[in-house]
């Protein structure tokens, strides 16, 4: 093998080498881009699904409120309900506010809630023979809240939440529920929970204004659900 030779050899192998090297790099390369591009895809999915659940209002109902350390226990008697201002289906705007100076009862329904919907006329008819002011806070849109207040011959005063912001307040998420608030503005009840226990708190109401009992039950005993 004379010198031309061997340094052929070598130049070739250099150059193999050297094309090997640059198409590692290459591929390199390209699979930092393709991981970008896989990145920003991603990303952009990602906000595309959260742009469509905030506009369809699934943003704050999708979240798991079993995981979540959103109080959902409700609120104690005696601390200080929290203030509000929303509008009602038949265009006006109601707030707690509007109610300091007498008891007032809140109930929280919704339109495509079944035991909401069935308590609605009890609920009504009670409420025209009391001295305490019901008002209904609920959910959904004015049309289907207005067709359930048709059906149940109701003259309510319905308030809208757009999601669940006032329910959040009240550290409640179920429906029917329901608190009553007195004349100072403070929480003057535990929760009650279901038409029958809201019935009672709005009778109770009635002939004691510090909502001490329920029918049947001892003195000094609260509601409790």
């Amino acid at each position: 093998m004379n010198y031309f030779t061997l340094t052929a050899g070598v130049l070739t192998w250099l150059a193999i080498g050297l094309a090997l090297w640059l198409g590692w790099q290459l591929l390199r390369q390209n699979g930092r881009i393709l991981t970008r591009l896989d990145a920003l895809e991603f990303l952009e999915s990602q906000s595309a699904e959260a742009g469509e659940a905030r506009r369809s209002g699934r943003v704050f109902a999708d979240r798991s409120l079993a995981n979540s350390r959103i109080n959902r226990d409700g609120l104690r008697p005696g601390v200080t309900a929290p203030a509000f201002s929303l509008p009602t289906v038949d265009g006006r705007t109601v707030s707690l506010a509007n109610y300091v100076g007498r008891r007032v009862l809140l109930v929280f329904s919704d339109p495509g809630c079944g035991p909401c919907v069935a308590m609605l006329p009890r609920l009504d008819s009670a409420a025209r023979v009391s001295d305490v002011p019901v008002l209904v806070i609920s959910r959904g849109g004015v049309d289907a809240n207005r067709q359930k207040l048709a059906q149940a011959g109701s003259t309510l005063t319905v308030a809208l939440q757009a999601h669940w912001e006032v329910s959040k307040l009240y550290a409640k998420f179920s429906t029917p529920i329901a608190y009553l608030v007195d004349e100072q503005g403070r929480i003057a009840s535990e929760v009650a929970a279901g038409a029958t226990a809201i019935l009672s708190l709005l009778s109770a109401s009635e002939s004691d204004p510090r909502l001490a009992t329920l029918p049947g039950q001892p003195p000094g005993s609260r509601l409790t659900h």
